[in-house]
């Protein structure tokens, strides 16, 4: 049946197939997330990358645009599991809002509690737990070296991508058909 529908149906169809299947295959991916954690999270991070990131670098590392060799001491790396589970949220708090002076540490990071509210500071200091969280589940490989691990891939991710890649090829063969017998001279049943 589906060979005697006019072109544009069929392409219609496996439109509406290809689409409909990806979205269920983006959907059985895990994780979602509302778009009001969205907005939290973008903020966090945008505020992270104002005020945070010129010292200690895009991802928390330490390496900011205004670090510099002989820089003493230099910018806490937040992606330090170890130092990071040693230190409180309350801690965390403190030396944004009044400083890192304020909890002993150096005097190079400026007080931010008058110019962030108390909500910016708690939002950002999750965002900094989580650049710590996140090294940590990096595998080993690619933690010390950036090293391309060749992992073999799930049965079922395998057969999500070639069940995809089928339906896009019938796809493009269908309309092809369609268009040749269009300039051939046929119609399409």
């Amino acid at each position: 049946m589906y060979y005697y529908l006019p072109c544009w149906k069929k392409l219609a169809i496996n439109v509406v197939l290809v689409f409909g299947v990806s979205g269920w295959f983006s959907t059985a991916k895990g994780i979602e997330v509302s778009p009001r954690e969205q907005v939290f999270l973008l903020s966090a991070k945008k505020t992270f990358e104002y005020y945070c990131s010129p010292c200690h670098g895009q991802k928390g590392k330490g390496d900011g645009t205004f670090f510099t060799i002989d820089l003493k001491p230099k910018p806490r790396n937040f992606t330090d599991l170890d130092y990071m589970k040693k230190r409180t949220d309350d801690q965390l708090i403190k030396s944004i809002t009044d400083g890192s002076k304020s909890v002993e540490k150096s005097n190079l990071c400026p007080p931010w509690g008058k110019t962030l509210t108390d909500k910016k500071i708690k939002e950002l200091v999750v965002y900094i737990r989580g650049l710590s969280s996140q090294e940590a589940e990096k595998p080993v490989a690619e933690v010390k070296g950036h090293v391309a691990v060749n992992e073999k891939e799930s049965p079922v991710k395998s057969a999500m991508r070639w069940g995809f890649i089928v339906v896009i090829t019938f796809a493009l063969a269908g309309g092809a058909i369609c268009e040749w017998k269009k300039l051939k001279g046929e119609s399409p049943k």
